[in-house]
C-alpha cells in the first residue's frame, strides 16, 4: 500500500467517529420534501440545509445558500415544468460549497461536482419503524433513520473524504464542489437550479445509496396509462359481459414477454451484472366499483424502465407494436381498442464512458483499497444523475454507501463502516482524480 492510501486509510479511521455522530445529528433533522409531507407535518429542507452548510464551513469551504428561483427554471426548462412546485421554494435552499484548493479561481467551473440530495420521503406511520424515524439512533453499529442512506449518507461521506483529507494534511490540486440540492425525490429541482446556475465541471458523482458498487448508468423509465373497455353483465350471466380486467391482463401479457425479450436482445454490460436490466412495474391495475357485475372498464399504469443509451421514442414504438398486436388478435378490442397515454417522459437512463478519467480514478482507488464494487455496473434506479448528463453534459459517477432495497421504508439506515469504507474510498477518489499538493 502506498504512502497516500496508507494516510488516506489511518486519516479515515480516525475521523470516522465524528463523522457518523454528525450524520446522526442530521437525521434528526426532519427534511421532507413537501410533495411527500403527510396531513399536518411539516415539510422542507431548511434547517438541515441550513446545519449542512455550516459542516461544510468548519472543514474550510467558502460557502452558498440560495433558495431555487422557480420562475427562471420554469423558463429555462419548459419541458420539466411538473418537477418545479407551483409554491416555489421558500425555506428550501440549495446549498453549494467550494473545498479549499490551490486552483481556487473563483469561476462556476470546477474540476468535480460531488452532488447529492438532502430531502427525503415521509416516513409513512411512524410506529413502524424500529426507532422513531428522526431520532438518528445507533443500533448495532447501524445508524438507523429515514435519510440516513438516502441520501443523508452520502452527503456526510463527502464531507467526510473533506474531513479525511484535511485531517491527513492532503491539499487538492484542482477545485471540488459540494453540492446539496433540494427536490430531488420529486424530480431533481435542485440540481437543476444548479446547472441554470451555470455550475459544470469536468465530471460529477452523484451520491445515492448503490451498496457501495460504482455505477457508470442510472436507469431511466417513462409512465404507460392504458384504459380498456368492456361490457357490464350480471355475474351470474358473465358470458353475455365482456370482462375489462381480462382484457387489460392481456397486454400486461405482452408487456412482460416484450420486457423479457430485451432483455435478452438489448441488455447494456453495464447492467448485465444485474438480475434484471430492464426493470418494469406494474404499478396499478383498477376497475373502479362494479356494483357486483362484470367489469367494464380497467386502468393499467405500467412503468416502463430504460437502460443505457435507449430513448423513450424507441421503447415507446416497441411497446406500442406490442400492444397493437394484442387489440389485432381479438374481434372486442379492435371494435373497442384502449385509450394508451405515455407520462413523465423526463426521466432519462444516462451512462457514462467507463473511459472517461474519473471513472478510471475511481477504479484505481476501489481497487487500492480491495472493495469488490470497483467492476462498474448499472443502478437500477432514476438519479439526478440523467441532469448532470443529458442537459449538463457532464460525465457522471454515482455512488454511495447503503442499500436502496431498504430505503424509504422502516428498515433504512446505515452500518458505520461501511460510511467508513465510503468516506476512505472517496477521499482517495478525490485525491487521485483532482492532484494533491
Amino acid at each position: 500500500m502506498d504512502d497516500l492510501v496508507s494516510a488516506i486509510v489511518r486519516s479515515a479511521r480516525n475521523v470516522i467517529p465524528d463523522v457518523a455522530e454528525r450524520l446522526r445529528a442530521g437525521v434528526r433533522l426532519p427534511s421532507v420534501n413537501p410533495a411527500a409531507a403527510q396531513d399536518g407535518e411539516a415539510g422542507g429542507e431548511g434547517a438541515f440545509q441550513q446545519y449542512f452548510a455550516g459542516e461544510l464551513e468548519r472543514v474550510g469551504c467558502r460557502v452558498r445558500v440560495w433558495e431555487p428561483d422557480a420562475d427562471a427554471l420554469r423558463e429555462r426548462y419548459p419541458d420539466l415544468q411538473h418537477v418545479i412546485p407551483a409554491e416555489g421554494f421558500a425555506g428550501r435552499p440549495n446549498v453549494v460549497g467550494w473545498a479549499p484548493a490551490e486552483d481556487a479561481a473563483d469561476l462556476p467551473q470546477s474540476h468535480l461536482l460531488l452532488n447529492s440530495h438532502a430531502d427525503t420521503v415521509g416516513p409513512g406511520d411512524p410506529g413502524s419503524w424500529p426507532a422513531p424515524p428522526f431520532a438518528g439512533a445507533l443500533r448495532d453499529g447501524k445508524i438507523v433513520g429515514l435519510g440516513a442512506a438516502d441520501a443523508k449518507g452520502c452527503l456526510f461521506t463527502f464531507l467526510g473524504a473533506l474531513m479525511t483529507l484535511r485531517a491527513a494534511g492532503i491539499r487538492l490540486r484542482r477545485r471540488v464542489q459540494v453540492q446539496s440540492v433540494v427536490g430531488e425525490e420529486s424530480g431533481g429541482a435542485g440540481t437543476l437550479e444548479c446547472l441554470r446556475e451555470g455550475y459544470t465541471a469536468t465530471a460529477a458523482m452523484v451520491g445515492e445509496p448503490t451498496s457501495m458498487c460504482l455505477c457508470l448508468g442510472t436507469r431511466g423509465s417513462v409512465d404507460l396509462l392504458i384504459r380498456v373497455t368492456g361490457r357490464k353483465a350480471h355475474p351470474g350471466e358473465g358470458w353475455r359481459g365482456v370482462n375489462a380486467i381480462g382484457l387489460a391482463w392481456r397486454y400486461v401479457e405482452a408487456l412482460e414477454r416484450l420486457r423479457d425479450e430485451l432483455d435478452r436482445t438489448n441488455m447494456h454490460p453495464l447492467w448485465a451484472l444485474l438480475p434484471q436490466g430492464h426493470v418494469w412495474n406494474l404499478m396499478a391495475l383498477n376497475s373502479g366499483p362494479t356494483g357486483r357485475a362484470v367489469p367494464d372498464r380497467c386502468d393499467l399504469h405500467y412503468s416502463v424502465g430504460l437502460i443505457g443509451t435507449e430513448s423513450g421514442s424507441d421503447v415507446e414504438r416497441r411497446v406500442e407494436a406490442a400492444l397493437a398486436a394484442v387489440t389485432a388478435a381479438d374481434p372486442w378490442l379492435v371494435a373497442h381498442p384502449p385509450e394508451v397515454r405515455w407520462t413523465t417522459r423526463d426521466r432519462w437512463p444516462a451512462v457514462t464512458d467507463p473511459g472517461h478519467p474519473a471513472a478510471v480514478a475511481m477504479v484505481a482507488a476501489g481497487r487500492a483499497l480491495g472493495e469488490h464494487g470497483a467492476a462498474p455496473r448499472g443502478f437500477s434506479a432514476v438519479a439526478d444523475t440523467r441532469h448532470l448528463v443529458r442537459l449538463g453534459g457532464i460525465p457522471t459517477l454515482t455512488f454511495g454507501p447503503g442499500d436502496i432495497h431498504h430505503c424509504h421504508g422502516p428498515e433504512e439506515g446505515l452500518a458505520v463502516d461501511e460510511l467508513r469504507r465510503a468516506v476512505t474510498w472517496t477521499a482517495l477518489f478525490l485525491a487521485r482524480y483532482c492532484g494533491t499538493r
